[in-house]
């Protein structure tokens, strides 16, 4: 009876598995478009998730809704179930986020420090917010608000990046958000995220803020795991990396820049001073507090250089620097090598383990998208099918004679 109920238990698994992948795949190689009808493999997927949903109530009639009695064709919307669907196919995936160890795409080790106690211990889930901020339409072709859905053929850079954000936040339970939003008048548009970050962190406790070509080479190690390595304790308002060390990247001081195209943002400690934070960052060219940063409104590096040459240095009516060890402890600086660059532009040293940056090569989000989905899925779907002694007979130990598959002791003498 245990053997049995070991088999069923497999095909489930199987069953379960086969037709997420196949969706996944659909979508990401571009075998999908407005013809693609749900309501053929959903009671599939509805038997596997409930088995105690009995088929016959269930149709398979594309023109019909799924429920006969229950919802109007109309009602049906078959992409709500997809977050579900893509939690349940990582769920094996997930890294613990009290693992001692993870090991990178290119083999590094990073442990979590067995001498600090750990920041989290159990997961954060809607409370952190993933976050994408574009001026821009994004309308043509291949992007994430065209008249018809992108396909892998004709995907555009920032739409890469976008779906990457979006899965990673999905498979973790966080929340996600893309806000279009107006530009500035009299300033670069880069100066949005800012505001747009502020804002959002009145709704959440932590508010990752990412450019589209920032994406998670391995989306199945939690941000809170990261936190812990890093020791992003309650205290800390921001964390971001530092830029490759050249002369373009130093500030005022002499100082290497942070790069804003990656933010950890958080109001955990004290959410009244995190928005006093940003409220000087983002009016910084207005120089109510810090002259000279006018310059920044539409020179490079923008609300980047405005924070590394101005806020950093004069922020809270204390006026702490991050010089000194009482500011220290809210900006947390970041290794280049960790959560900034590519591995294209390791001479740089900013090769990104953790978090990359594709500012070495911006045509590379396409590619990290589909490499970072395919690095975890291939291993997973190997194992659901190899792994599995119900779908593998192992005939090896056979002789073959004629039409007859015989053991070895029934050979002997043949």
């Amino acid at each position: 009876m245990a053997a049995l109920i070991g088999i069923l238990q497999s095909w489930r698994r199987l069953l379960l598995l086969l037709p997420l992948t196949l969706v996944l795949v659909a979508l990401i190689t571009g075998y999908f478009d407005e013809s693609f009808r749900p309501n053929l493999y959903l009671p599939l997927f509805l038997s596997v998730l409930d088995p105690s949903l009995p088929l016959s109530t269930l149709s398979t009639d594309p023109a019909r809704p799924i429920y006969h009695e229950c919802v109007t064709p109309a009602s049906v919307n078959a992409f709500g179930l997809v977050p579900d669907l893509l939690r349940q196919l990582w769920a094996p995936l997930i890294v613990p986020i009290t693992e001692p160890t993870f090991t990178t795409r290119d083999g590094t080790v990073k442990k979590l420090s067995d001498k600090k106690p750990l920041i989290h211990t159990h997961p954060l889930g809607k409370r952190i917010c993933i976050l994408d901020v574009d001026t821009r339409d994004h309308s043509e072709e291949g992007a994430v608000f065209a008249s018809t859905l992108p396909k892998f053929s004709n995907i555009k850079l920032q739409t890469a990046g976008y779906l990457s954000h979006y899965l990673y936040a999905t498979i973790h339970g966080y929340t996600y958000k893309f806000l279009r939003v107006p530009a500035y008048k009299d300033r670069a548009p880069h100066w949005t995220k800012i505001i747009f970050t502020q804002e959002l962190l009145k709704e959440f406790d932590i508010v990752v803020m990412l450019d589209y070509d920032t994406m998670f080479p391995s989306p199945q190690l939690p941000l809170e795991w990261m936190l812990n390595y890093w020791q992003i304790d309650r205290d800390v308002i921001v964390a971001m990396a530092e830029d490759p060390d050249a002369p373009h990247n130093l500030d005022r001081k002499g100082n290497i820049n942070l790069n804003t195209g990656f933010i950890i943002a958080q109001s955990m400690g004290n959410p009244e001073k995190t928005q006093e934070f940003f409220k000087d960052w983002a009016e910084c060219p207005e120089e109510k507090r810090y002259k000279g940063c006018a310059k920044y409104k539409d020179v490079i590096f923008h609300e980047q250089s405005g924070f590394s040459s101005f806020v950093r240095y004069d922020f809270f009516q204390e006026k702490l620097s991050v010089e000194t060890e009482e500011g220290a402890k809210y900006i947390r600086k970041l290794p280049c090598s960790e959560a900034n660059g590519i591995p294209d532009v390791k001479d740089t040293g900013c090769v990104g383990h953790l978090v990359r940056h594709f500012w070495g090569n911006k045509f590379a989000t396409p590619r990290e998208l589909s490499e970072s989905i395919l690095e975890n899925l291939v291993p997973l779907l190997t194992k659901t099918a190899f792994g599995d002694p119900d779908i593998v007979r192992d005939y090896r130990g056979m002789v073959l004679k004629g039409d007859q598959i015989l053991d070895v002791k029934g050979a002997i003498g043949v």
